[in-house]
């Protein structure tokens, strides 16, 4: 994919060689930590805010809402809401309409809070059913689904945007999504680690993830114009991933990352990471 195609934001506001030794795994690949643009817009309105880069494509970024529409609570610079997601999204279409946008979560979109009988809380299907409404309503194009959001996802269909390689269930998971922005055709799968909620979620199994991800990935290379990898908390598993299929074009990792910093590089594959909340 060439460079200059797309530019990324937060909207947290967001194959192995066949010669290597069985014994001796292939070193990971290098990550190039600098060379790469990044700007951090804090200051001023949404539409101030906006970046003047031009892009045939836009990819916001968001993660672990938790179940809920807004902030994160913080008293000052509070991150997060829906509103505020939507804001960015309409400021970013009237400056741009020219750019092509994609919208995605990297996981834990959904509350899994604890009740005092071992259970989900009462109020966090309630939660949960508002979160989904509101994505569907902001066009939330993919969703990555973590062990903290099988929980909620109990008492609930499994939504259309919602995306993973390595989670199974009797209940129908997209393994990816294609979908067609600017005249590219876009492909999105996500992973997230081999762990489990302290809520229960019978439901679900979780498989592999590098594993998974690889085949379901590399089919997709003939067929998309750009990969994009969704991953919860699998930083590690991400990286064998990128390795393995190089083809892979973005990496958007979440889980509880509370540091702005610019984009890496893993071979050709872009690594960036969403804010916390």
């Amino acid at each position: 994919m060439n460079s200059t195609l797309l530019a990324i934001c937060s909207a947290a506001l967001v194959g192995l060689s066949a010669c290597q030794s069985a014994h001796s795994p292939a070193p990971p690949p290098p990550i190039q930590r600098h060379g790469l643009p990044s700007e951090l817009l804090t200051e001023g309105s949404v539409g101030e805010r906006q970046s003047t880069q031009a892009a045939e494509l836009v990819l916001f970024y968001s993660g672990e809402h938790q179940g809920s529409l807004e902030t994160c609570g913080c008293p000052k610079r509070p991150r997060g809401s829906i509103p505020r997601l939507q804001s960015y999204l309409h400021a970013h279409q009237s400056a741009h309409p020219e750019s092509a946008t994609l919208l995605v979560n990297g996981g834990w979109w959904l509350s899994d809070a604890l009740g005092q009988d071992g259970a989900l809380r009462a109020d966090a299907p309630v939660m949960n059913r508002h979160l989904v409404e509101s994505f569907e309503r902001v066009g939330m194009d993919a969703a990555n689904l973590s062990y903290l959001d099988l929980p909620g996802l109990e008492e609930q269909p499994i939504p259309d945007f919602a995306v993973s390689a390595n989670v199974k269930s009797e209940k129908e998971i997209a393994t990816h999504l294609l979908l067609e922005r600017g005249g590219q055709t876009i492909a999105i799968t996500g992973i997230t680690k081999q762990d489990q909620s302290f809520s229960p979620s019978p439901s679900f199994r979780i498989e592999d993830p590098v594993v998974s991800a690889i085949s379901v990935l590399e089919p997709l290379t003939a067929k998309a114009d750009v990969l994009i990898l969704l991953a919860f908390d699998a930083a590690e598993e991400a990286q064998a991933i990128a390795q393995a299929v190089p083809e892979l074009d973005i990496l958007v990792d979440t889980r509880q990352n509370r540091q702005h910093g610019p984009p890496l590089k893993i071979g050709d594959t872009l690594w960036v990471k969403s804010h916390y909340q």
